[in-house]
């Protein structure tokens, strides 16, 4: 008989013992072959290493190189602001020197004559300056197709500009350079030989505008001279002048003309020579021409 109560306070439970004559079977273990093919089916996992995020290494050594800059910079201000400011040279020589009074009239030096001015000789009539006109010559009414005869040895800026091309863009620049005036010259020989002289002069002091203008127009020149002979000939050693020799102009039906040109200046005043015949020209006569108008100027 079980005196135990499992109602009473402070009773333990008891297991409860199988009846008599029950065998008592082992506890069941698992044979070392299920264990095998478990472990065969069902291999353990290793689990994968973490992976560092993209663009961590990036974002670290940018960092690095901003701190350092930006530190970098302040040492330097720092170290700039603790030197000395180095002091500035004096504005004034020390050497210069003027003298007491200005030279008496005795030994004061002559003026330029007014032959070797080239501001005076310009400032005067401007057609003086023209060359002469060639031995058999004789004036000419026209010489440009599309341009207008002298009137009196003037040309207008657009009776000039109308002798190219793109007459607009000529006289735009030109009248944006400061041109001033233009004194002029056609002549001819025989019937179809021509030589044409323009004096082309700009505003007082504009050499810079007679420089450009002369380059220009040597440019203009350079791409129809003949093969060979792009970079022209010089007028004169240093002069800064030259000639162009063009290529033929041989058209089916028509003359064939042959056509030069001179370009140079001197101070504010460009000269410009063409020459035009429908025989070879010479190349000697274009030369003493252009350097005559050159000596002149």
């Amino acid at each position: 008989m079980d005196t135990s109560d499992p109602s009473r306070p402070g009773a333990e439970a008891a297991p409860a013992e199988p009846p008599a004559g029950t065998p008592v079977q082992p506890p069941v273990e698992a044979s070392a072959e299920v264990s095998a093919e478990v472990s065969a089916e069902a291999p353990a996992k290793t689990p994968a290493p973490r992976r560092r995020p993209r663009g961590l290494t990036t974002l670290i050594v940018a960092c690095a190189a901003l701190v350092g800059v930006v530190g970098g910079t302040a040492t330097g201000y720092a170290i700039q602001a603790e030197r000395k400011p180095t002091p500035l040279p004096a504005l004034s020589q020390a050497d210069l020197a003027y003298p007491a009074k200005a030279l008496p009239e005795s030994k004061r030096p002559a003026p330029l004559p007014a032959e070797h001015d080239t501001a005076v000789k310009a400032n005067g009539d401007l057609r003086k300056l023209l060359v002469g006109k060639p031995k058999g010559f004789r004036e000419a009414s026209g010489y440009f197709v599309n341009g207008v005869s002298p009137q009196d040895g003037w040309l207008s800026p657009g009776g000039r500009s109308l002798e190219y091309t793109e007459p607009g863009e000529v006289l735009v620049d030109s009248v944006r350079n400061g041109i001033r005036r233009v004194a002029a010259a056609n002549w001819q020989r025989g019937e179809y030989e021509y030589v044409a002289v323009r004096l082309v002069q700009f505003r007082p002091g504009a050499v810079a505008e007679a420089q450009a203008d002369a380059a220009s127009s040597r440019w203009d020149a350079a791409n129809r001279t003949r093969s060979g002979h792009e970079e022209g000939r010089e007028v004169k050693a240093g002069s800064g002048a030259g000639f162009f020799v063009y290529e033929p102009d041989a058209k089916p039906g028509y003359l064939t003309v042959y056509g030069a040109r001179a370009v140079g200046y001197r101070g504010d005043v460009v000269f410009d020579l063409h020459f035009s015949d429908t025989k070879p020209l010479s190349e000697k006569a274009i030369k003493d021409l252009a350097l005559k108008q050159l000596e002149r100027l």
